[in-house]
């Protein structure tokens, strides 16, 4: 590889303790006339592969619906709570708070005494 290299008929990578040689044209023309080749002969590398038939916009007929579901009114609803729920949150918190001066490390103890 290493001739191929500075006849500069590979190119080299190096990535992840790997070496990578990729051939040039210049490679692709020696090795044809080295290994008596005829010109219609190409790497897979560079013949154009056919892309494979993709699917068509919309899909199939039947195919899933498009969003969430329409009810009777033909109104979409999504998930989540009802209208009228008010979250409540009950009693006082356990431990102090830790944000903003209001305990922590090295804080010392809250004091109670407001006068």
């Amino acid at each position: 590889m290493q001739s191929f290299k500075s006849k500069e008929y590979v190119r080299e990578a190096f990535a992840w303790m790997h070496y990578y040689w990729y051939l040039t044209n210049d490679g692709i023309e020696f090795l044809r006339n080295y290994l008596n080749l005829p010109s219609e002969i190409v790497p897979n590398t560079l013949k154009k592969q056919p892309k494979p038939p993709g699917r068509p916009f919309g899909g199939p007929p039947g195919d899933r619906p498009r969003g969430p579901p329409r009810f009777g009114d033909g109104e979409r609803r999504f998930g989540g709570a009802p209208a009228d729920y008010r979250p409540s949150f009950g009693g006082a918190p356990t431990r102090p708070a830790l944000g903003r001066g209001a305990g922590g490390f090295g804080a010392g103890p809250a004091s109670s005494n407001l006068s």
